[in-house]
This record gives structure tokens, C-alpha cells and sequence, in this order.
């Protein structure tokens, strides 16, 4: 075996499928980190296998170009990351939602994380208004994340969340592709199929990037187009696996098919008008300082695009029902990006204020010393090993924490 290569940081979360907007927030993320100084690397996908789907997506291209990963563990061998890092940051979007992170057997808390390592949490999203786990996973998920030297969230819902059901208040932080410099995108746009399809192309269009297509969507989007007289490029969501049921379901011209996250980008950046019904979509939209309406979704979460709209005043772009576009002109109307660049400026500058502190902190748990026990305290240890072979592993995990805070 070869020598690990050692980092400064290491990044886990939700990077490796299609979903284009993932794939931004992880490498805004992670050259955000790197912008700081730090020597970064992205942790794999635990427990997958060399034949798993995984390796062929979108999201696994890019990285390949663009950042490194380390090897794929098993879950029972994470504990080996920490030979690859002295800080962990538990990455951003829906990382915390119940549905998702149960499936990764507490690494999301990152439960693998050596007491000396430095744990932070960067722009997590639960996703929905609540945690929805039973209350043995609530109990356990409390225990991890009093471990955290620092934890962000990205919705405001997500602090009133963390202070109901864990007694804890995160810091609200923007999105990392809010926060990061946005000149990597250019660079990235500048490689695109799109930019080299439509170089010398003058012609305005209107860009749709529609996961969900419905009949009243598709409506939706040759009202507007005809509105606008606008040609239309769509674009739909990036697993291949839903790209052919998608493509019958919206059933119009102009579908951009093998489409890569950096030609994602450049379409919205260069439309002159965005119809999404997706809080990534949104967000670029905000970010590029276009024109644009967004459908809430509430299958993928009304609380990202809640909080989003209300952090840039922009809740009159965000809709509801796609038949309202049709009873709304003011919905086509272009959109004033002052008030919304100076609030960009000023949560860019705190976001980003607060990511440095926290990894230039001293580690909270590394000179952790052993308080002197009770003589209660010390009768219970006693017992606990007389008693410890009997005793399950969460039992256990309960009982050290307890004494810890004794």
C-alpha cells in the first residue's frame, strides 16, 4: 500500500450523483476552503463498489477534473479519514435531511471523527421543516453534534429546527456557491459544448430547467416563451435514468440531451429569462442576476426555496401553482438587482467571515482533560465495567457521553 496523502480539510456530503446544482455547491466548497489556504479533498461515496452507477455519472466527470477524492471505505472503516485530515466538514444542501442521512449510519455526524479533529458543518439543509426521525435517532444525532467545533445551516428554518429538537443554534450561512468568488464559474463556462455550439450566436432565448415536468409546467412554458417571443433551450434533471420520461413528459423542442453541469451553467448564465422549478436552478438565476421564475417544489423541499426568496426579497418569483403564471404579467417583468447585490455582498462577507474563523480555530476537543469524578460517578464506571459485556453498542455510546459531561 502507498502512503496517504495527508490534507488540511476534508469534505464529506453530496457531491458524486447528476444533480447539477449539487455538483457546484461541493466544488464551490471546496475552492472556497482552498481560497483560505488550506490543502482540501473530497471525501468518496462510503460502501459503494468499483461496478457501482455511481462512477459513471456527471458528478464523478467533473471531479475527476476538477478535485480529488480519497479512497472509497467501507462504513466500518471511516475511521481511517482521519489518517487523511486534522479537520472535517460536513458538506451543504439536504445533507440533514432524515430521509438521506439516515442511509449513511451516522457519518453525516460525522461519528467517524476522532475527538482531536476539528468538526464543522458548512451550510447544512434538513430539506423540510423537520428532522422526522424517530426519537432514539434524535437522542443519538444530538450526542454527535455536540461534538461540532462549529455548525452552519443555510435556511433560516434550519435554526429555529436545531433549536427545538437539539437544543442547539447554528450560525445561518449562504449557500457555498454564494459565497465562493463567482469567477470560477466563468472559467468553467468557458470549456462548455453550449459556449462553443453558440459562439457568435447573438440570438436571445429563453432557458427552462424543469425536474418534474407536468402538463401545467409545459403550459406554462409556451405561455411565457410566447409572451417573451423568445426560442426556448430546456434543460432537464441530469440522472440519465429519468432523462427519456422526463423528455416525453414536457414534449417540446429544444431539450438539451448529454447535457454536463458546466453547459448547465452557461445557459443560464447567457438566457434572458430562467422558468425552473428548482431551488439550484433559482439560486444561479439570483447569482447571474437574471430574470426568472421559480415553481416551489414541494417534493424536493419547501424550505430551501422559502428561505431563499425571503434572504433576497424576491417571494413574489416564487410561486406555487405553474397556472398562476399565466394571471401574473408581473411575473415577465425584468427584475431591479440592486437591493439584492448589496445583500448579496454584505451575507457573502459574514458567510465567508465565518468559514475562516472556525477553521483557524484551535481544536475545542484536542486539549480535552479528564475531569475528577464524583464518587457517584466513579461507583456507576465501576459498574458499567462489571456490566459492560452486556451492554449495546448505543447504550454504551450514551453512558461515555454522560460521563464525559459529568
Amino acid at each position: 500500500m502507498g502512503e496517504t496523502t495527508k490534507y488540511d480539510v476534508a469534505v464529506l456530503g453530496l457531491w458524486w450523483s447528476s444533480n447539477y446544482g449539487s455538483i457546484m455547491t461541493y466544488y464551490s466548497l471546496y475552492r472556497l476552503i482552498e481560497s483560505y489556504g488550506y490543502r482540501t479533498v473530497i471525501i468518496d461515496r462510503p460502501g459503494i463498489g468499483p461496478d457501482d452507477f455511481l462512477f459513471t455519472t456527471d458528478g464523478r466527470r467533473f471531479q475527476r477534473e476538477h478535485f480529488p477524492v480519497t479512497p472509497v471505505f467501507r462504513f466500518h472503516e471511516l475511521g481511517k479519514l482521519n489518517d487523511y485530515a486534522d479537520c472535517f466538514v460536513m458538506g451543504s444542501d439536504q445533507v440533514w435531511n432524515f430521509g438521506i442521512c439516515e442511509k449513511y449510519q451516522g457519518a453525516f455526524f460525522l461519528n467517524f471523527a476522532a475527538d482531536n479533529k476539528k468538526k464543522l458543518s458548512y451550510a447544512a439543509s434538513f430539506g423540510h421543516p423537520g428532522f422526522f426521525a424517530p426519537p432514539q435517532a434524535i437522542e443519538e444525532t444530538k450526542h454527535l453534534l455536540e461534538r461540532f467545533d462549529g455548525i452552519s445551516v443555510r435556511e433560516s428554518s434550519a435554526v429555529d429546527l436545531m433549536r427545538d429538537t437539539f437544543g442547539i443554534v447554528p450560525e445561518r450561512v449562504l449557500d457555498p456557491v454564494f459565497a465562493v468568488d463567482p469567477k470560477i464559474f466563468d472559467d468553467l463556462m468557458k470549456t462548455s459544448r453550449a459556449a462553443k455550439e453558440r459562439e457568435g450566436k447573438k440570438e436571445p432565448f429563453l432557458c427552462t430547467y424543469i425536474l418534474d415536468p407536468t402538463e401545467a409546467k409545459r403550459e406554462a412554458l409556451l405561455y411565457v416563451a410566447g409572451e417573451k417571443n423568445l426560442p426556448m433551450v430546456h434543460m432537464l434533471d441530469g440522472y440519465t435514468e429519468n432523462f427519456e420520461v422526463n423528455k416525453k413528459a414536457l414534449d417540446l423542442d429544444g431539450i438539451v440531451e448529454d447535457l454536463k453541469v458546466e453547459d448547465w451553467l452557461y445557459y443560464i448564465s447567457h438566457c434572458d429569462f430562467l422558468i425552473t422549478d428548482s431551488c439550484h436552478g433559482a439560486s444561479f438565476a439570483i447569482l447571474f442576476g437574471k430574470p426568472f421564475i421559480c415553481i416551489g417544489n414541494a417534493s424536493r423541499g419547501l424550505p430551501r426555496f422559502e428561505s431563499l426568496a425571503g434572504l433576497f426579497h424576491l417571494e413574489k418569483r416564487f410561486i406555487y401553482d405553474a397556472e398562476e403564471i399565466e394571471k401574473r404579467p408581473d411575473l415577465l417583468e425584468p427584475i431591479d438587482y440592486r437591493e439584492i447585490h448589496e445583500i448579496l455582498k454584505k451575507e457573502r462577507k459574514a458567510s465567508r467571515k465565518w468559514l475562516k474563523d472556525k477553521l483557524e480555530a484551535p481544536v475545542r476537543n484536542e486539549a480535552y482533560q479528564e475531569p475528577e469524578k464524583s464518587p457517584g460517578m466513579k461507583a456507576l464506571l465501576k459498574l458499567y465495567k462489571v456490566l459492560r459485556p452486556l451492554i449495546s453498542d448505543n447504550t454504551k455510546a450514551k453512558l461515555k457521553a454522560l460521563a464525559r459531561r459529568k
